[in-house]
């Protein structure tokens, strides 16, 4: 024991030395002990001159919670050092309810500032032990003690309060406002009758705090009381009051059932949208499907930058609601909006557009930023107004991928035969988003003069050209197209042979799967494999020969591939070809014969697919497992 109080007493005199780290090593030290001599040297250093030593050891104090700790630092409470003042007192919040009976035990300190800080630290620890301490520190002859009090109790917010505080509020008119404004933080609806008694208080001050505190109480039958003061002539006096009406009606879900005349408001509610109160906002929008003007429609756009995505698509129901006035308003806010709602007014503005709405946006197809432009682009394709066609021929020319993009698409909404010269330019663009933005407008436009662009384009000197020629045809998917997809399965590019392929199979209708069928032996295996998906999905049964011959392709993809289009055919002949597969020596061919086979549902198939329950392969294991479950349901 003597060791440990020689190495305290040196601790203590390292809190005299000069150097901070030295001092705060002490602290750290000394935090480790529960000798009374240690706590006392912790609290000392909170006068330390430097605030990470007073740190440190505060820590350790809030940690430690012992009763000298708390004893002493409430002691500190009267340091004439203001800084050591507010350290001891965090410290003491922070140890929290331990500190209770010994804070309310100094509650009689003669010091009102004292008495005051006590009062303060009870109501920030929260405990509810001290709610009757508090109430008798409401009649402390120091004003600053009662007022600190009625607020300790307040946040503490148990209903045995609001009794002493009803009747500190008539017995004392110093501490009416910090008593009301308690009354309100409690939220016990006992005190709901003795505040709406003083609405007929003639001190505009008191009046503001009853109205908040109504608020905060949120009894539904007191709304109505509260509608009068929306007429005030004192401007905060009315605000308050609707603050209050709403708080009331978000409690009760917005059901609240009293009138309210709101024009007077439309700033003060447009103004709590922008600062992101969701009381206000909430309130505002759902009352706007009954209250909207020109004021309304000019605020609400005002804060579309200010609200979430879920208010933002509240706000759009409600402008589609109005009609053309909202897509008037919205053309005229554009002329003086920056960039970011600038692009969610355009967004907004899609349910409205047309013909004259179109024109009025125009303009911004010169707009500096590319975003608006590409917005603009879309607006103007959507609007159906082919007035539009010359702009846009300039957006198609524009040096932004995007815009020009935009600006093809929207030219094939509202196009024509006229416009095909102008949209196969797009073709050539180096960009693939302007493409096959491109490509979709010719596709929507269709029609022969398109067709027979297409058709020659198949052998134009650039092979992307051929490729989107035969994708696009393959889109457009009219009988007059299949004699050109039939050319160009003959086409020297492999991936426009491909793509003719995968076309006609998806358009269907062919008289004959002969030029298909010819290339059954393409020197390309995605080729092939184009090939077997679109026998199997046109000539079904009658292409399995054909599929079959597949089986032994160079390329073990293809066989692959093969097998499982063979998997969709139901029939004896289909499988025959797959059950020898399953002793296969590759593992890829034994596992897309089990799955084909499983498809088929074939009792035939259960011997092949037991073999595999013992192969080493747990993929194939699995799948095995797989088929035979599904065939063994089927059966």
């Amino acid at each position: 024991m003597a060791r440990v109080t020689d190495r305290i007493t040196i601790l203590l005199a390292h809190l005299q030395e000069n150097d901070t780290s030295v001092r705060i090593q002490a602290i750290e030290e000394l935090g480790g002990f529960d000798a009374d001599e240690a706590v006392a040297g912790l609290v000392v250093a909170l006068e330390d001159t430097e605030p990470a030593v007073r740190e440190v050891a505060a820590e350790f104090l809030a940690e430690r919670r012992s009763t000298t700790a708390i004893r002493l630092l409430i002691h500190f409470l009267g340091h004439d050092q203001i800084s050591t003042r507010n350290l001891a007192s965090e410290t003491l919040v922070r140890i929290g309810a331990p500190a209770v009976d010994d804070l309310i035990t100094h509650l009689d300190a003669d010091d009102p500032d004292v008495r005051t800080f006590i009062v303060d630290i009870l109501g920030l620890i929260g405990d509810r032990a001290a709610v009757a301490a508090l109430v008798q520190c409401l009649d402390d002859p120091n004003l600053n003690v009662g007022c600190a009090a009625a607020e300790a109790l307040g946040r503490l917010a148990d209903s045995a309060a609001v009794e002493p505080l009803v009747g500190a509020m008539d017995r004392m008119d110093d501490l009416r406002l910090p008593a009301i404004e308690a009354l309100g933080n409690i939220g016990d609806a006992s005190a709901v009758a003795p505040l709406v008694e003083r609405l007929a208080t003639d001190d505009p001050i008191v009046l503001y705090g009853v109205l908040d505190a109504l608020g905060k109480l949120g009894d539904a039958d007191t709304a109505e009381r509260l509608a009068p003061f929306l007429d005030a002539d004192d401007r905060s006096i009315a605000e308050t009051a609707l603050a209050a009406v709403i708080a009331i009606d978000r409690r009760h879900g917005g059901r609240i059932s009293v009138d309210l005349s709101l024009d007077r408001f439309t700033d003060y509610l447009f103004e709590g949208i922008r600062d992101h109160d969701a009381d206000i906002t909430d309130f505002t929008l759902s009352r706007l499907k009954r209250w909207y003007g020109n004021d309304v429609l000019r605020g609400l756009l005002g804060v579309i930058d200010h609200v979430s995505d879920s208010d933002l698509h509240r706000i759009t129901e409600l402008l589609r609601d109005v009609g053309y006035p909202a897509g008037k308003a919205i053309t005229d806010r554009l002329k003086t909006a920056a960039k970011p709602l600038k692009l969610r007014l355009l967004d907004l503005l899609v349910p409205f557009v047309d013909d004259e709405l179109a024109a009025a946006v125009t303009p911004l197809t010169a707009d500096a930023d590319p975003d608006v432009r590409q917005r603009i682009a879309h607006l103007l394709g959507i609007s159906g107004w082919t007035g539009a066609i010359y702009p846009l021929k300039e957006l198609a020319l524009d040096r932004h991928a995007h815009v020009r993009a935009a600006a093809y698409k929207a030219i094939g909404w509202l196009g024509s035969d006229a416009q095909v010269e102008c949209i196969i330019h797009g073709l050539d663009d180096k960009y693939p988003e302007v493409r096959e933005a491109a490509l979709g407008a010719l596709i929507i436009i269709g029609g022969p003069h398109v067709i027979a662009k297409l058709t020659a384009d198949l052998y134009h000197e650039d092979t992307e050209r051929q490729r989107l020629s035969v994708m696009a045809l393959g889109w457009i998917g009219e009988e007059e197209v299949v004699s050109s997809l039939v050319n160009a399965v003959g086409h020297p590019e492999a991936t426009v042979r491909q793509s003719a392929i995968n076309a006609l199979a998806r358009i269907g209708g062919l008289q004959s799967v002969d030029p298909i069928r010819a290339t059954l032996h393409d020197s390309n295996p995605g080729v092939r494999k184009a090939t077997a998906s679109a026998l199997a999905l046109l000539a079904g049964e009658r292409a399995v020969p054909d599929l079959i011959g597949l089986l032994s392709d160079d390329d073990i993809w293809v066989r692959y591939h093969t097998i499982l289009q063979l998997g969709t055919i139901p029939g004896d002949a289909t499988v025959d070809a797959l059950l020898p597969l399953i002793s296969d020596p590759q593992d890829i061919i034994k596992l897309a014969a089990a799955k084909a086979l499983s498809g088929l549902n074939s009792q035939r198939a259960c011997s092949a697919l037991e073999s595999l329950r013992s192969d080493e392969n747990e993929d194939l294991v699995a799948v095995a497992e797989q088929a035979l479950s599904q065939i063994g349901d089927s059966a």
